[in-house]
């Protein structure tokens, strides 16, 4: 896999991202949808690492941007 797949893949987890945190579900389960959609990237950078050495797990998480959305539900939720 090359760069455009990884940045392809990303965008696509970015975009589902989005419409949970735009679509019109509870906060709680905005949090749940995210939390497991977080999950799937990480199974994806730990796949990805695999077959490409080089692949930067760190730029793809930050790429996705589902964490800093994830948090957001987390300080509402405490």
């Amino acid at each position: 896999m090359t760069r455009k797949h990884f940045e392809m893949i990303a965008e696509v987890l970015k975009t589902r991202a989005e419409a949970i945190n735009n679509s019109s579900a509870s906060n709680e389960e905005k949090h749940y949808a995210l939390f497991e959609l977080r999950n799937s990237m990480y199974h994806f950078g730990d796949i990805f690492e695999e077959v490409n050495p080089r692949f930067d797990k760190g730029r793809f998480f930050k790429a996705c941007r589902i964490q800093e959305t994830l948090e957001i539900y987390l300080k509402e939720l405490v």
